[in-house]
């Protein structure tokens, strides 16, 4: 006698079918033993996880022990008790719901299996409190669904009677045997887990797509209909406007609060957001906030970029501000987490992704170097760059310990896993010329443009994680963290060296941030060569270079937009600074010769200038300076002298210095005096706004 079709369905199902081993030999347990232990197991997990998938498998399982199992689907249910026991009754053939309970149980046992729960969501309590309490005993009801049970299926009795289950992705074991089971070769299958991260809807969809087309259709370039079709799963039913928003605001931020979401989406209504979003079976919770998986977070991101770049580049510049704000505000490891959900905002830049390893839950920890850790440091030192580098290092702890930070495993602190050492060269002295990296250094310093009183240089001499050295890894990724950390707290700070044993490797990275590679500060130590890429900060500070790589970050250009034009910008010595304002005044009504001044270009004219400033706005901006530098002059009684001998002399000058000291009825030492004090103050003035010093 031919079988029937449904025993060939079934027979490809379970082909088909792959991991899940936990789940399934839990069910097993539960439904074998002599008393089912619980009365509820909920299941949930995002749309196309494999919930009915697992389902089916459950109700395999049931045929072969000998349990009766009943399904109900959520989808053709209506949230109302009613309707949802007639619904049972048909399921099970009877026509009370006595006798429809009384049904469940065949030989002492049943199961009673609701697919698509958050379809009934609304019947949630009446299901837990009045429904489930007249079933027969040794019933085992088993809730499928996207969202996460409410806490009061946590809490009283429910502790013990009932099991939450998340449903993940599966592992690469069982995604290459599922990618096996397709067909698709092998060569391919650690590129597809890349892409899917084990997701089961994303693995069959491509899967799909590369028997019928031979390409993947995920990736850089991705197919629209992939993303749509899992978008569809990840946000189906989303009406309100705003929930989509906040789907969106968390598809580009490592981390989602509820203080972002009032910032940056809506304030009346963003305990509601964040608790909805908290209710999504694809958002995981952390310490510091919401994550959506891996593959939700791509879909939605791509389906944005794709389907609105404006609103993309919206939401970016909104969290890049809310970052900024608080970037300020903070400090030590706060700062550094608030650091590091700003750099993750360029995750998707092709030019910085390769060079950054982004997680969740950090691998290591920065932490000042104690004199215990001495002897792990040189070891890791001479381990990656040889004995004259450990020499070197041992010099530098003696004389700069507080240079030295060392990275500690998170799960065993007493393991060095990286080094940074932060050297300030100002305060280096004579051990700066026994170290040829910061000896080039100093001599660059002092041939290019000389720190101001105050200023402050640092060099990067050692960074290294034990395991990887240079290349990218956790480990490095908390470095670097931590180097733009320096970056924007320290004060005062001009220049910046940063040495890579292979900088042809960095390159990509250090030009899209806009530090060069010096030819002339490289340095050899024992035969190796290292390239050094630097900054002067007096140039562009932190804080504008971090708003600037943001804003050539959206809309996704890579490297090839240009950022403003900081290049002709002057770094001039407190005298030569002096200098250029006495020159300035004499020169005031003289534009020609002012256009030429170096104040034209410097700092505290160009931060007042649009980027596509001309000569003549630069002139016109630097003259209201030094007037309104003056008028400081004339609102104090004692200094009212200085004024007038500066206005007579230079800004609405007489014919001559002896008219002007007639004029205001001083002799003409005396005004020259007074001149030279004025612009003495005058210089005083602009210097303070130049350097903030």
């Amino acid at each position: 006698m031919p079988g029937k079709l449904s025993d060939r369905i079934h027979a490809e199902r379970n082909r088909q079918f792959v991991g899940r081993v936990e789940e399934k030999a839990f069910f097993k347990t539960v439904i074998t033993s002599a008393s089912i232990p619980i009365v509820t197991w909920a299941i949930y997990g995002p749309g196309g996880v494999g919930k009915t998938t697992l389902l089916r498998q459950m109700e395999e399982i049931c045929v072969h022990e000998g349990i009766k199992s009943t399904t109900l689907d959520g989808r053709y249910l209506q949230p109302n008790p009613d309707f949802f026991v007639g619904a049972l009754c048909l399921a099970t053939g009877t026509s009370a719901p006595q006798s429809a309970f009384e049904s469940l149980v065949s030989d002492g046992k049943g199961v009673l299996f609701i697919d698509t729960y958050e379809a009934i969501d609304s019947l949630d309590g009446w299901i837990r409190d009045t429904f489930l309490p007249q079933l027969p005993e040794n019933v085992l009801v088993v809730l499928l669904g996207r969202k996460r049970p409410g806490s009061l299926w946590r809490t009283d009795v429910w502790q013990k009677l009932c099991r939450v289950t998340p449903l993940r992705n599966l592992s690469d074991a069982d995604s290459r045997k599922f990618l096996d089971g397709q067909t698709v070769p092998s060569a391919v299958h650690q590129q597809i887990l890349g892409m899917t991260h084990g997701y089961p809807l994303a693995l069959t969809l491509v899967a799909e797509n590369y028997a019928q087309t031979g390409t993947l259709g995920l990736g850089p370039d991705p197919s629209i209909d992939i993303i749509s079709v899992l978008l569809d799963r990840f946000v189906e039913g989303v009406i309100d406007p705003l929930f989509r928003d906040v789907l969106e605001l968390c598809s580009l931020i490592r981390m989602t609060t509820e203080s972002l979401i009032a910032e940056v989406i809506d304030a009346n209504r963003a305990s509601e957001l964040f608790g909805w979003l908290k209710s999504l079976s694809f958002m995981e919770m952390t310490p510091f906030g919401l994550m959506p998986h891996d593959l939700a977070r791509e879909a939605i991101s791509i389906e944005l970029r794709w389907r609105n770049p404006d609103r993309y580049s919206e939401l970016h510049h909104r969290a890049r501000a809310y970052y900024s704000d608080r970037l300020d505000r903070a400090s030590g490891p706060a700062q550094q987490l608030i650091l590091f959900d700003y750099i993750y905002l360029h995750r998707d830049n092709p030019v910085m992704a390769p060079f950054f390893q982004w997680h969740t839950h950090a691998a290591a920890f920065a932490d000042m170097a104690r004199p215990g850790d001495l002897p792990e440091i040189l070891r890791m030192v001479e381990k990656h760059e040889g004995a004259e580098s450990r020499e070197l290092a041992e010099l530098w702890f003696k004389n700069q310990p507080e240079a030295f930070s060392v990275m500690r495993d998170t799960s065993n602190p007493s393991r060095l896993c990286g080094l940074l050492v932060i050297l300030h060269l100002e305060a280096a002295g004579e051990a700066a010329n026994s170290d040829p990296a910061t000896r080039i250094a100093t001599k660059y310093i002092e041939n290019t443009a000389p720190l101001r009183v105050g200023e402050r240089a640092t060099h990067f001499r050692f960074w290294m994680a034990d395991d990887e050295y240079q290349s990218v890894s956790l480990v490095q990724s908390m470095i670097f963290l931590n180097v733009v950390q320096h970056y924007v707290t320290e004060s005062n700070l001009a220049f910046t060296f940063l040495p890579c044993h292979d900088p042809a490797f960095w390159a990509p990275m250090f030009e899209y941030a806009m530090h060069p590679l010096v030819d002339s500060l490289s340095f050899q130590v024992a035969g190796r060569n290292y390239g050094v890429y630097t900054n002067d900060w007096r140039v562009m500070p932190p804080k504008p270079w971090l708003a600037l790589l943001s804003e050539r970050e959206v809309p996704i250009k890579a490297a090839v937009e240009k950022p403003r034009v900081m290049g002709d910008l002057v770094v001039l010595s407190r005298e030569g600074f002096e200098e250029s304002v006495l020159d300035a005044l004499k020169s005031f009504t003289n534009p020609a010769r002012l256009a030429k001044n170096p104040l034209t270009r410097s700092r505290f004219v160009v931060d007042q200038l649009s980027e596509d400033a001309d000569s003549k706005e630069r002139v016109t901006t630097l003259r209201r300076i030094l007037t309104e530098a003056a008028e400081t002059l004339n609102s104090n009684s004692k200094d009212e002298k200085l004024y007038l001998a500066l206005v007579t002399c230079y800004l609405r000058p007489m014919k001559s210095q002896e008219a002007a000291a007639e004029k205001i009825d001083v002799s003409i030492a005396t005004i020259r005096r007074h001149i030279k004090a004025g612009t003495r103050r005058i210089a005083d003035l602009l210097w303070q706004q130049e350097t903030g010093l």
